[in-house]
């Protein structure tokens, strides 16, 4: 199964992004070939973060 078909089903959730530079908390709001788009509750701020960077990525809830 590729990345992309297993990043998907979070699409449109909180999740957590671990990465080799740290670590992005947000909403995942888009999945393209290469990278995906992160949207910060906080800020607003949208983050885009390449594929090849990601160790992890979990559901992540706001408790």
């Amino acid at each position: 199964m590729a990345f992309r078909d297993q990043v998907q089903k979070f699409e449109g959730k909180n999740v957590r992004v671990e990465t080799v530079d740290g670590t992005f908390t947000g909403k995942l709001v888009e999945v393209k070939s290469s990278t995906i788009i992160l949207r910060e509750s906080n800020s607003n701020q949208r983050t885009i973060i390449r594929n090849s960077k990601i160790v992890a990525v979990t559901e992540h809830n706001d408790c």
